[in-house]
């Protein structure tokens, strides 16, 4: 079986395309963007690019397709370009597996299950690229395609299978060592998925049968106070050190309040097991 994982060098990606290099029965293309590589044999590669991004596809002709491609503040081209090049190119074979956000849900009134409506936040709110052009690809997506998976995740956490950290573990690291508190918010209710439970999940999905949305994660919610407590006590610190945030936010900053994701469909259809919060 042939898989292109795109966004291979990315923290979520570069474990998906390890997880998929390390099975015998796969062919693995990974791609990246910007130097150097997490991966010596990485393809280079903009995916906003039509003729590139074209000759490539056309060259490996996937049996199924990984879009772990991630870009912030620039989400919103990264959609309207990049990925409606690759619909344009996925033939009725070709599965794709699109990973999504729990911030899809923009209201915060979770939990939500896979058949909830997904939100958008006002234009002027300082979020609002990157969850609303989640929104639009989406919605690109189911209506354009049949043999696709949405896959959607909360807060990515744990250190994958090539050793990275997620950016918020370690700036919570970066002030245990120095024995210094910080703070986080205890009203923000999210569901929290170890990045390499992540990564078999896309693997399952990309080579099994099954399509529609799922929501990935253990059945647990936590708030990112409680959550980072665990995460400073599970990496041997004081928890103490973690403190709760201030609550008080400017209207165009308002985050989700809750925003957790309810797993159950997941674990009744597929064999994935999610691990426990730390």
């Amino acid at each position: 079986m042939k898989i292109i994982v795109f966004g291979a060098s990315g923290y979520a990606g570069s474990a998906i395309y390890q997880l998929l290099k390390n099975d015998p029965q796969t062919e693995v293309i990974g791609t990246y963007l910007d130097d150097p590589g997490m991966f010596d044999d990485l393809y280079k590669l903009d995916v906003n690019e039509p003729e590139s991004f074209s000759a490539f596809f056309k060259q490996i002709q996937p049996d199924a397709v990984v879009w772990s491609v991630m870009s912030g503040p620039y989400e919103d081209e990264l959609i309207n370009e990049g990925l409606l090049h690759l619909i344009n190119h996925l033939s009725p074979e070709t599965k794709l597996v699109y990973i999504s956000t729990d911030f899809v849900f923009a209201d915060g009134y979770g939990p939500y299950t896979e058949d909830s409506v997904i939100t958008k936040l006002p234009d002027e709110h300082v979020l609002s690229t990157y969850a609303n052009a989640k929104v639009k690809a989406e919605r690109f997506i189911r209506n354009d395609l049949i043999n696709c998976v949405i896959l959607r995740a909360g807060p990515i956490y744990g250190k994958n299978s090539l050793g990275k950290r997620d950016e918020r573990t370690n700036q919570l690291l970066t002030s245990l060592r120095q024995g210094e508190t910080t703070a986080y918010r205890d009203d923000l209710i999210r569901t929290f998925v170890h990045v390499d439970d992540l990564a078999a999940a896309v693997k399952a999905f990309a080579m099994n049968e099954l399509t529609g949305v799922y929501h990935a994660g253990p059945n647990q919610r936590a708030s990112f106070y409680s959550f980072m407590r665990r995460m400073a006590e599970s990496l041997g610190y004081d928890k103490e050190l973690v403190q709760r945030a201030e609550k008080e936010e400017l209207p165009d900053k308002e985050i989700p309040k809750n925003t957790a994701l309810a797993t159950e469909k997941i674990v009744k259809e597929t064999n994935l097991h999610f691990r426990p919060l730390p």
